[in-house]
């Protein structure tokens, strides 16, 4: 039992070195899967907009002031009549609808609540969009954390 050959010294060696890289590795490994498993459900207040099951209608909500051109008429003397309406991009044509008077204020809120929504929306998608990017940064790691060299 004397001195071991310089080749099973080298192997030794190498084993270890392996064994201390693999358990680096692994904990690596397990951190980049705990970042990874973050990203898996959105957060409930991304949601919140989304599932308040507030009334939309899309358009916009604005006062009209146009003219009638009688001679007689106060909008002759620069008081222009005014209407509420509500406008919107109905397949491809602008529509407009006048708004009752006692139903001005809860319209506006539901076109104000459309507006919401589609802002929450874009807000989401570029969100995910970052997210999905992170996330693919975070499967490159995993891969390389994981691959093994022949």
């Amino acid at each position: 039992m004397g001195a071991e050959p310089p080749s099973r010294l080298i192997f030794y060696y190498l084993y270890a070195i392996i064994i201390i890289d693999m358990q680096i590795r692994k904990q690596g490994l397990s951190r980049l899967r705990q970042k990874l498993a973050v990203f898996q459900h959105p957060a409930p207040e991304e949601l919140g907009t989304f599932l308040s099951g507030h009334p939309l209608i899309k358009g916009t909500v604005y006062t009209l002031r146009r003219k009638c051109f009688k001679a007689s008429c106060r909008c002759a003397r620069g008081e222009r009549h005014e209407t509420v309406v509500l406008t919107a991009s109905i397949n491809g044509k602008t529509r407009l609808w006048t708004i009752p008077a006692d139903r001005i204020k809860e319209i506006r809120q539901q076109a104000q609540n459309y507006r919401r929504f589609r802002q929450a929306r874009a807000c989401l998608v570029k969100e995910g969009a970052q997210r999905q990017a992170a996330m693919l940064r975070l499967i490159d790691a995993i891969e390389k954390a994981c691959t093994v060299q022949p």
